[in-house]
C-alpha cells in the first residue's frame, strides 16, 4: 500500500513538472511597421534549451504549431510572422500598404540584398523592406547577424503541398528533395544545393531537411531522413536569383552561422516532421556545451 502509495506522489510530481513547464512559455508580440501597415511578429520564449526556431509563413500551419509545441515541451524560441490575405486566412505573403500602394512580399525572400533585388520593388519601398529584414534579424539573431549565447545552429519550420497532388507539368518546378538533384528530373533548384542524400527510407520527396552546410550531414543521414546541404557562402555569393534567393538560409551561410529547415508534406499529418523535431533536440543534447558559436531554420 505505502509503495502504491509512493508511486502515486511520484507521478503527481512528475505531471506538475510537465504542466509548470508547458506553462513556463512566454508570448510577446511586437508591430513592424511596413510601410502604412503594421506587421506582428509574436515571439514564444520557454528556458530549458538553447535554440531559436522560425516560422516566416503563416500559412504553414503544421509546422508552426509544432514548433511551439516543442517549446513547450523542452524549451527554445521560436518568431514567428502574422500574415493574412484580404480574406483574413493565413497567408504566406505580407501584404503591406506604401505611399497608398499595395504590395505583398514572401519574408524568407528579404534578407540579402540580391534577394530584394530580384523582386524589382521601387528603389522607396526597397528602402521599408531592408529596415524589415533588419529588424526581423535581431529578433531572430542575438545582434542580428550571430546566434544567442549557447546556441548551436537556427531552425527554420516549413510545409510544403503534396507533389503528387499537382498536375505532371508542375511537378518539375515543385520544392522537393529531389528539386536539388541536378540528374533527377525535377532539378529546379539544384543550383542552390551542393548535393542531396535521398533516404531509401523515406517514401515522400516532400519531406526532407535543408543544412547551410554538411556539418550534421552525418546526423540526419543516420536518421534516414533526406538531406539536402546548401553551396558554400562563396558560391551563394551572386547576382543569380536562383541562388542568392535572399532567404535566411542563404542570409546565414554568408554570416557563417548553421542553418538548419525541416521542410514537410503539410497535407499528410505531421508524423515525419514531429520526427524531425525529436532529431533536432536529439542532436542539441548531443552537442557538447564547447563551443558556444553554433544555430537551425530555412
Amino acid at each position: 500500500m505505502k509503495k502504491a502509495f509512493l508511486y502515486i506522489k511520484i507521478l503527481v510530481l512528475m505531471l506538475a513538472v510537465a504542466v509548470g513547464t508547458m506553462a513556463a512559455t512566454r508570448k510577446t508580440t511586437q508591430g513592424f511597421r511596413l510601410g502604412e501597415t503594421e506587421v506582428k511578429i509574436n515571439l514564444y520564449e520557454n528556458e530549458g534549451s538553447n535554440i531559436t526556431f522560425f516560422s516566416p509563413h503563416h500559412n504553414e500551419q503544421i509546422a508552426r504549431v509544432l514548433a511551439r509545441e516543442f517549446v513547450d515541451k523542452y524549451g527554445g524560441r521560436l518568431v514567428e510572422i502574422e500574415s493574412f490575405d484580404d480574406k483574413g486566412k493565413p497567408s504566406r505573403y505580407v501584404r503591406f500598404t506604401a505611399n497608398g500602394k499595395t504590395f505583398s512580399l514572401d519574408p524568407n525572400r528579404i534578407f540579402t540584398d540580391n534577394g530584394r533585388n530580384c523582386d524589382a520593388l521601387p528603389a522607396e519601398i526597397d528602402v521599408l523592406v531592408k529596415d524589415f529584414a533588419d529588424r526581423l534579424l535581431k529578433v531572430i539573431f542575438a545582434d542580428g547577424k550571430g546566434l544567442h549565447d549557447g546556441e548551436k545552429f537556427i531552425v527554420a519550420v516549413h510545409n510544403n503541398t503534396d507533389v503528387d497532388s499537382k498536375e505532371e507539368s508542375a511537378k518539375s518546378s515543385d520544392l522537393t528533395a529531389l528539386a536539388f538533384v541536378k540528374t533527377a528530373g525535377h532539378g529546379a533548384f539544384e543550383a542552390q544545393a551542393e548535393g542531396a542524400f535521398l533516404s531509401n527510407m523515406e517514401f515522400d520527396s516532400d519531406n526532407f531537411i535543408f543544412l547551410s552546410s554538411a556539418k550534421h550531414l552525418g546526423f540526419f543521414v543516420e536518421k534516414s531522413f533526406n538531406v539536402v546541404v546548401q553551396k558554400s557562402s562563396a558560391k551563394l555569393r551572386t547576382n543569380g536569383c536562383n541562388v542568392d534567393d535572399g532567404s535566411l538560409s542563404v542570409f546565414s551561410a554568408q554570416n557563417n552561422i548553421q542553418y538548419i529547415c525541416l521542410e514537410a508534406d503539410g497535407t499528410n499529418g505531421n508524423f515525419r516532421q514531429r520526427q524531425m523535431f525529436e532529431a533536432v533536440y536529439e542532436l542539441l543534447r548531443e552537442l557538447k556545451p564547447v563551443d558556444n558559436k553554433t544555430v537551425a531554420t530555412r
